[in-house]
């Protein structure tokens, strides 16, 4: 899975967005970031192709936000109103907010959008296997493969 990474500018911001790729990374996953690439044609064309945007910000956003295009959410991110399908996790000041379930949720709380929280989503999803790249012959130990 490809995941494009966009933050506010910050320091601190920087330091999270780096936790966040070294998450997916180490999981096997391709992690792209809208700082790394340059311009916004590179950003636009990575868009298209990613399969998550995952935004990290210290706003909080109403999980109403989510549910048209042209939002808050949106525009921060800079989607048009044909990409606005992609899947997203919002990583805001209070938690974890996805649009990938039919309805936007709020997948995981926060005390405080920190590191420490971070980690903690991070052994809850492991837990749950959620954002783990998986063999595809992973989980099926009766077949032998040739």
């Amino acid at each position: 899975m490809k995941y494009l990474l966009v933050g506010d500018n910050g320091q601190e911001e920087q330091m999270l967005l780096d936790h966040l790729a070294a998450f997916f990374w180490n999981n096997g996953h391709e992690v792209y970031s809208r700082t790394s690439l340059g311009n916004e044609i590179n950003y636009q064309n990575m868009l298209t192709c990613c399969d998550y945007i995952v935004l990290l910000t210290f706003r909080d956003y109403p999980t109403a936000s989510f549910s048209e295009p042209g939002q808050a959410v949106y525009e921060h991110v800079g989607l048009t109103k044909k990409l606005h399908k992609k899947i997203m996790l919002v990583f805001s000041k209070n938690g974890v907010y996805t649009n990938a379930i039919p309805f936007p949720h709020k997948i995981f709380h926060f005390e405080h959008l920190n590191k420490k929280e971070l980690s903690r989503f991070f052994r809850w999803g492991t837990k749950l296997n959620l954002f783990i790249k998986h063999s595809p012959h992973r989980g099926y130990r009766n077949f032998i493969f040739l």
